[in-house]
């Protein structure tokens, strides 16, 4: 290389760094400009009400046209000469066929040619189940199989159990056989992923109560609505893992399969799907736990089973019996999720035929053996009422003492909170003007990923702000800023602890796969038990459910920081701190914009259950829709939601490819 070459280089690097800095000025400046649009009311300067307030001539009805749009769709439309409601109704009878087959196996009783069967007895749902944990386990997960249906039994919730089970089993294959046939559609046309992605997007950020109400209006109240409901919910996972499955199969196996001679849907059938089995059931298992997680929102439009007895249970205060049914959900996700892991991780082996037999003839006698013994021995057949027992009124009573020993520390921390952190925060949001707000997300969107991204997420801040509903927005994002900011401060620290000490994190991940694992509404339980109702039980609810990640990203992002950049920081003389914060830090960037980007997901997912113990955001808004037969406002509220969470999205995770492309 000559001096003329050496020279040029470090110049048109130079050249490089100024041509990027001088494309970054207009977007600093825009920032800079949207800064103080919102920080200037803070400081008691009035801005014209226009640019405070979108002005109501200039709001359009989205909620009209919603609901308008809605009600022509299920009354009124037609596909040829078919009426809309008609398929959908359709559907809803063929969904509804399979449900009712199960929960009468196992609950209500089956009626075949005129004769009606008794459902299974408990021992044969019991010991089939133990024998699954067996099967797929060990002696620790039949155990743990058997015992969550021993509870429900002796608590006198088997019906209620058995009727969330099938409800969950049913909806659980119809999300898996969906979002299969989606993730491959994916993975064949990738014009369809793209198309997609944002449709996931969509359906996993929409708060539930908003779809409750078009679902209401397409399927019907009752059982099958609130299925679909679920479906719509856990679906997305499995598409995604089984796109991402199917593309981490080696070509080589298609290939192979090809030349073997087979089809093209052979190849998918025999070869392709086979070997992405063990990660698509990653997506089997979020299927479940979302659906699990869907059971007491089902129980809003008439779906029956536990969900339904944490429900009334609340509404009626009577909490010690909450407790009960939350339990029995708490175990049954714990059983199902756990069962569902030891599928997954299971290893294929080769199995004798004698061997299945007596799998096979196992199962067989824990299933028929109870069934023949029943008509003899009637405690076999129903769970005797003598046997059940009764923890409510212990656990009411515990609650009223609590109440009353720690009512004087309890108000005074309530105190603290809205003075000192809730009330002001929320000042500062409810005066954050319209122009600032909007100006501050396209700036941002133009700093971090360009003018597309600022467009887009200029356009949906301007929705959510020209929409009607731009108050009950910023009750939300305040709730949610404070929400991730105390999430962060106490998962981040404890990410990493978990990097740091092997130890800390083995004892981490137990609480942390505890947390992951229950349904969320069961986090509102012991917030309403201890600290009643409004924004500060709402809160920590939050918290609690959207540290997980925080702690669980954290440690991941630090602990594939390259070990040997540390060690040569190490031996050029940097102390173990300046290696932490010069180092490992910036190297983990991305890996920590992503703790923050699903810390805020998280966080935005419980904001929505939280509408049910008074917060007055958007979510609130999707709820009354329920209520007062709205549609229009919840859809329109929802979809508020969805883009306020969309948008923080796609900014962290511009911010975090632009931090991974950087040298």
């Amino acid at each position: 290389m000559t001096a003329v070459e050496l020279r040029s280089e470090p110049e048109s690097r130079g050249d490089a760094v100024r041509g990027a800095g001088a494309a970054r000025l207009p977007a600093l400046a825009l920032l800079a400009v949207a800064v103080l649009l919102c920080l200037l009311p803070q400081f008691g300067v009035e801005m014209p009400p226009a640019l405070a307030a979108i002005p109501d001539r200039f709001i359009l009805p989205w909620r009209q046209w919603a609901g308008e749009a809605l009600t022509y769709v299920a009354k009124d439309s037609h596909i040829g000469p078919v009426m809309v409601s008609e398929i959908t109704r359709g559907i809803a009878g063929v969904i509804l066929q399979p449900m009712l087959l199960l929960q009468g196996l196992v609950s209500k009783g089956l009626t075949v040619g005129g004769v009606e069967l008794p459902p299974l007895p408990w021992p044969s749902v019991m010991l089939a189940s133990a024998l699954l944990g067996l099967r797929f386990g060990s002696v620790r997960l039949a155990l743990l199989t058997g015992g969550a249906l021993l509870y429900a039994a002796l608590f006198g919730l088997w019906d209620a159990t058995m009727l969330t089970l099938a409800s969950v089993l049913v909806s659980v294959a119809f999300g898996v056989l969906l979002g299969t046939w989606l993730g491959i559609l994916a993975f064949r046309h990738p014009r369809v992923d793209r198309a997609l992605q944002p449709l996931y997007d969509v359906m996993q950020t929409v708060p539930i109560f908003a779809y409750l109400v078009p679902i209401l209006y397409l399927f019907g109240f009752g059982p099958v609505g609130a299925m679909m409901a679920t479906v719509i919910y856990a679906m997305p996972p499995m598409a995604r893992v089984t796109t991402l499955a199917l593309r981490g199969v080696p070509a080589s196996i298609g290939e192979a399969a090809a030349m073997a001679g087979c089809t093209r849907g052979q190849v998918m059938r025999l070869a392709l799907l086979p070997s992405a089995l063990p990660k698509m059931m990653i997506g089997v298992n979020q299927v479940l736990m979302l659906s699990l997680t869907m059971v007491i929102i089902a129980s809003v439009i008439g779906a029956d089973g536990l969900g339904a007895v944490v429900l009334k249970a609340l509404q009626s205060l009577k909490i010690g019996r909450g407790l009960e049914a939350g339990l029995a959900i708490v175990l049954v996700a714990i059983a199902l999720d756990r069962l569902g892991q030891a599928i997954a991780e299971r290893r294929p082996q080769h199995r004798d035929a004698a061997g299945s037999r007596r799998w096979a003839l196992a199962f067989a006698v824990a299933l028929v053996l109870p069934c023949l013994l029943a008509p003899m021995i009637p405690a076999l057949a129903n769970w005797p009422a003598d046997w059940s027992v009764s923890t409510a009124s212990w656990w009411d009573a515990r609650i009223a003492q609590m109440n009353l020993a720690f009512a004087g520390p309890l108000r005074e921390l309530k105190t603290f909170a809205f003075l000192w952190l809730l009330r002001p925060t929320k000042l500062f949001f409810l005066a954050v003007p319209w122009i600032g707000a909007v100006t501050l997300v396209a700036a941002l969107g133009l700093l971090l990923g360009g003018w597309r991204l600022a467009l887009s997420c200029g356009l949906m801040m301007l929705f959510v702000a020209g929409c009607g509903f731009w108050e009950p927005a910023q009750l939300s994002l305040y709730l949610i800023a404070i929400s991730v900011a105390l999430a962060l401060l106490i998962g981040m620290p404890l990410g990493l602890a978990c990097a740091a000490s092997p130890r800390f994190n083995a004892g981490m991940r137990v609480v942390l796969d505890t947390i992951q694992t229950l349904p969320s509404f069961v986090y509102l339980i012991p917030v309403i038990m201890l600290l009643g109702s409004g924004d500060f039980p709402a809160l920590i609810a939050i918290v609690v459910y959207a540290v997980t990640p925080a702690v669980r990203f954290t440690a991941d992002a630090l602990r594939h920081v390259p070990g040997e950049i540390v060690e040569a920081a190490r031996m050029s003389g940097a102390s173990r701190w300046q290696n932490f914060g010069w180092v490992k830090v910036p190297l983990a960037r991305p890996g920590l914009l992503l703790a923050v980007n699903q810390t805020v997901m998280m966080a935005f997912g419980m904001l929505v259950i939280t509408a049910l113990i008074g917060t007055k955001g958007l979510e609130s808004d999707t709820l009354i829709s329920l209520s007062k037969a709205d549609p229009g406002r919840g859809i329109i509220a929802g979809a508020a939601m969805a883009f306020l969470a969309i948008i923080i999205d796609r900014l962290l995770r511009a911010a975090a490819g632009g931090q991974a492309a950087r040298p």
